[in-house]
C-alpha cells in the first residue's frame, strides 16, 4: 500500500476498518484475527517501524538498544554502524526491491507522517545558504475569502541570519517536472547524451589533472619547509644560529607547514570526488539502474514519487530563485550543465515568472 501512494494515515485507517490485529494486539491475545476487538488499534508509529524493519527481507539486527550503565537502568538506542547485523537469516516476506523504495520515501520525507497534504517535492527541497529543509504551508491570497494555496518557505530564517523565501508550490513543481522530464529524455537519446557526456568527461579529467598539479606543487612546499627545519635545527646544535632566533623562524615555518598540510587535505577530498565521478567501479551495475529508472519514469504519465526520489538526491533554491538540481547519478548531473543548449528552457521559465535559471 505504501508503496502505491498510500501514506501511513490511510492505512492505519484501513487495517483498523477491516479489524486486523495489530502487533500489541497480537501478542496479548495469541489470535490471528480478532472481531470483539476493542483495544490495541493500529498507530502510524508502529506503521512506519514496520516500513523500517530489515526483518520481513530476511534480516537479523541485534544489539538495536542498550541501558546506559547497571547503576541507570535508562534506555538508548544504538547507532546503526554499531548494531549486529546478519543478512539471510530467514526467508524474506517482502521484495527488497520495494522495502529499498519505500524506504528512500522515508528517508527523504523524514518521519513526519501526519501532514494533511503529502506533496510530491516534499523531503526534496533544501535552502541553498543554510542548508537546512524547506517547508511547504499553505497561505491565503489577500483576497478574502480566497483558496488556500501551498508555498516554499525557509522557516525561522531570521533567527538563523538566512534570507526569505516565497515560492508557489505548483508553478514550482510544474517546473522542476518539466526539467526532470526532459533531462531523462536528453539521456534516453544516447547520441545527444554521448556527445554531452564526453564533455563533461573530458573537463572532469582536466580538473582532476588539475588537482594532482596543486598537490604536488604543495608537497614540494612541504618537503622544503621540513629541509628548512632540519637545517636550522643543525644550526642551532653547532651554535650558529641562536635559540631566540631558532624559535622565531621556527614557529613561523611550522605555521606555515599547517597551513599547507590543510590545503593539501582540501584537494584531496576534491580530488577523491573527482576520481569517483569518473571512475568505472560498479559502473555496468549503476548504468543498468539508471537506465531502468529513466525508461519506468518516461512511461509514467502522472509521475510516480519512488522513482523521482531514486532520481534526485536534494533540490537547493538560493535567495534569487536559482535551482540547483542534485541528481544521485553523476552522469545525470552533468545533463543539467547542458541543458539550455537542448531544449528552450526560457519558455517556462517566462511562463512562471518565478525561476531565473537552472544549475
Amino acid at each position: 500500500m505504501y508503496v502505491n501512494n498510500h501514506g501511513s494515515g490511510e492505512i492505519v485507517y484501513y487495517l483498523n476498518k477491516n479489524n486486523y490485529l495489530s502487533p500489541m494486539g497480537y501478542r496479548m491475545t495469541g489470535l490471528v484475527q480478532d472481531e470483539n476487538k476493542t483495544n490495541y488499534n493500529w498507530n502510524e508509529v508502529t506503521i512506519c517501524n514496520m516500513l523500517k524493519n530489515e526483518v520481513y527481507i530476511g534480516n537479523t539486527i541485534q544489539n538495536k538498544k542498550t541501558v546506559v550503565s547497571y547503576k541507570v537502568k535508562k534506555i538508548r538506542m544504538v547507532e546503526k554502524e554499531n548494531q549486529i547485523r546478519v543478512n539471510n537469516t530467514h526467508e524474506s516476506i517482502i521484495d527488497k526491491d520495494v522495502f529499498e523504495k519505500v524506504n528512500s520515501i522515508l528517508e527523504k520525507r523524514g518521519t513526519n507522517t501526519k501532514l494533511k497534504y503529502d506533496y510530491l517535492l516534499r523531503g526534496l527541497l533544501y535552502c541553498y545558504h543554510c542548508k537546512r529543509k524547506l517547508q511547504i504551508v499553505l497561505k491565503n491570497n489577500s483576497k478574502r475569502n480566497s483558496t488556500s494555496h501551498p508555498y516554499i518557505t525557509c522557516s525561522d530564517y531570521k533567527s538563523r541570519g538566512c534570507f526569505p523565501l516565497n515560492i508557489n508550490y505548483k508553478k514550482f513543481e510544474t517546473y522542476i517536472l518539466y526539467i526532470v522530464k526532459n533531462i531523462c529524455q536528453l539521456y534516453a537519446n544516447k547520441e545527444v547524451f554521448y556527445s554531452v557526456y564526453e564533455k563533461y568527461q573530458n573537463r572532469t579529467l582536466d580538473i582532476r589533472e588539475c588537482f594532482k598539479k596543486k598537490i604536488n606543487q604543495l608537497d614540494k612546499a612541504i618537503y622544503e619547509i621540513n629541509n628548512n627545519l632540519d637545517k636550522m635545527y643543525m644550526d642551532k646544535l653547532k651554535g650558529v644560529l641562536l635559540e631566540e632566533d631558532y624559535r622565531r623562524y621556527s614557529q613561523k615555518f611550522i605555521f606555515e607547514r599547517k597551513n599547507l598540510i590543510k590545503q593539501k587535505k582540501e584537494l584531496e577530498q576534491k580530488l577523491n570526488q573527482t576520481e569517483e565521478k569518473i571512475g568505472t567501479k560498479n559502473k555496468t551495475k549503476k548504468e543498468k539502474e539508471l537506465n531502468q529508472l529513466i525508461g519506468s519514469f518516461l512511461k509514467f504519465e502522472k509521475i510516480n514519487k519512488i522513482y523521482l526520489y531514486r532520481l534526485i538526491n536534494k533540490i537547493e533554491i538560493d535567495k534569487d530563485k536559482n535551482v540547483y538540481i542534485f541528481f544521485n547519478f553523476s552522469k545525470l548531473n552533468c545533463m543539467t550543465k547542458n541543458l539550455n543548449e537542448f531544449i528552450k528552457i526560457e519558455e517556462i521559465i517566462n511562463e512562471n515568472n518565478q525561476y531565473s535559471k537552472v544549475v
